[in-house]
């Protein structure tokens, strides 16, 4: 079943048995019976001979936006930090290789952004993926590394943030050190983000990220800026420890 969910992407709204023929390597038959099992768990709804998502996803998308503990546990941090900036702050978690948006606050009208909301984002470039990389544990990095030097699609970033194993590493313990990032229009073109790590526990879980037009970046001191990320990504890993223990 997950396997005909990843079919769905921001430019494929709609999937066909078709489609769930040549991407699982079965028969019509199987591709049928699939179908029609996630049609009856409210996965998946038909619509014109296609199968768009179904509702039990828009149930699972209302249930993660409106209890899940981090998410609740930076909500009004996130406000304070987007009035305190005068930009938009952003909740960026980890699932395992995947950097995911969870949460966005605008202090005023929100920043148009590619990688909004629950799109998967790049691993190896952006102030969140700099920031979660940077506090992961060494040998689960030079793994995340090594392989991604093997994907196309993430080899050129890689490379991007060292072009080998140890001026990777040397880059990663610099944004280590100084407890933040700031990127330059590295995932939207006239976009800085300064990122700063939320933990839980010794482990690292995501990012909390302040993003600015850079037009108004002359107007903001990128040091503060710094400082009043890890301020507030500090108050929630202190808050998501609390839940954790709860």
């Amino acid at each position: 079943m997950s396997a005909i969910l990843r079919l769905f992407g921001p430019d494929r709204a709609l999937i066909s048995v078709d489609d769930i023929v040549q991407a699982l390597d079965i028969s019509p038959a199987s591709a049928y019976r699939y179908a029609a099992d996630m049609v009856e768990a409210g996965l998946l709804s038909r619509l014109s001979g296609r199968y768009r998502l179904g509702m039990k996803i828009i149930e699972l998308e209302y249930l993660i936006s409106t209890g899940d503990p981090i998410i609740a546990a930076a909500s009004d941090l996130m406000a304070e930090l987007a009035q305190a900036a005068g930009g938009d702050v952003l909740l960026c978690n980890m699932y395992d290789q995947t950097l995911v948006n969870v949460a966005h606050v605008s202090a005023g009208k929100p920043i148009v952004l590619h990688y909004s909301k629950g799109l998967p984002m790049p691993l190896f470039r952006g102030s969140q993926a700099h920031v979660v990389l940077a506090f992961m544990e060494r040998r689960r990095l030079k793994r995340l590394y090594e392989a991604a030097l093997e994907n196309p699609a993430r080899r050129h970033d890689a490379l991007d943030m060292g072009a080998d194993w140890t001026e990777f590493s040397r880059k990663l313990r610099q944004v280590r050190k100084q407890g933040h990032y700031i990127s330059r229009g590295e995932l939207d073109p006239g976009i800085t983000g300064v990122a700063a790590p939320v933990f839980s526990d010794d482990e690292i879980l995501g990012s909390l990220v302040i993003v600015h037009d850079q037009a108004d970046m002359a107007k903001a001191d990128e040091a503060e800026l710094a400082r009043l990320t890890m301020a507030a990504a500090q108050r929630l890993s202190d808050r998501v420890r609390g839940v954790a223990v709860t």
